[in-house]
This record gives structure tokens, C-alpha cells and sequence, in this order.
């Protein structure tokens, strides 16, 4: 069995599958509300600081060039993660931290 697409058929095609294979690009910042729940499990920012950030001050880029996150306390600016590092860093540590402690 052969079939013979038109041009208009192939371009109805592309238009129907496009946006099944579209990637959707991740950016590398994000703020901490738009990662709390892939990243920390839903948790309130309140436990995230107390937690993660202050219980690994490392993770600060205020107190080590290579952590992932700035602005833990706020002063004026918003919590920002950055995704790559953050996410390589919680595979490793995910062990150290008691998901199951209360603020």
C-alpha cells in the first residue's frame, strides 16, 4: 500500500505532531517557589532555609563561589536557585537531609 501526501497534507502533518515533539527548554535560574515542589518535595520556604540553606551554609553563593543558591534570606531579593548544580548537588546529599523533620 503506498500513500501519496500532498503538500498541504504534509504541512496539516507537521502542524498536528509539532507540538507533541516540542522540547520545552528549562531555564538554568529559577526562584525558589518555582523549584519547591521538583526539587524539595513541596516544602515551605521556611523549612527550605532552615533545612537545606542553613543547615549547608555551602550551598550559599554568598559563602562558597560554588553554591547554588543566593538570596536565602532575602534583604530585598528573591530566593534564586540555579537548577543545574542544584539538582546535582541534592542527588548526592539527598541521604544527609531528614525530609520527614519539622520546622
Amino acid at each position: 500500500m503506498e500513500i501519496t501526501l500532498t503538500q498541504e497534507s504534509l504541512e496539516e502533518l507537521a502542524r498536528l505532531v509539532a507540538p507533541l515533539i516540542q522540547t520545552k527548554l528549562e531555564p538554568d535560574w529559577v526562584r525558589l517557589e518555582d523549584a519547591r515542589a521538583d526539587l524539595f518535595a513541596g516544602k515551605a520556604p521556611a523549612w527550605i532555609r532552615l533545612h537545606v540553606f542553613d543547615a549547608f551554609p555551602a550551598v550559599q553563593i554568598e559563602n562558597n563561589p560554588q553554591g547554588w543558591v543566593k538570596g536565602v534570606h532575602g534583604k530585598g531579593n528573591v530566593t534564586r536557585i540555579y537548577l543545574p548544580t542544584a539538582r546535582e548537588w541534592l542527588r548526592k546529599h539527598h541521604d544527609e537531609i531528614n525530609w520527614n523533620e519539622k520546622i
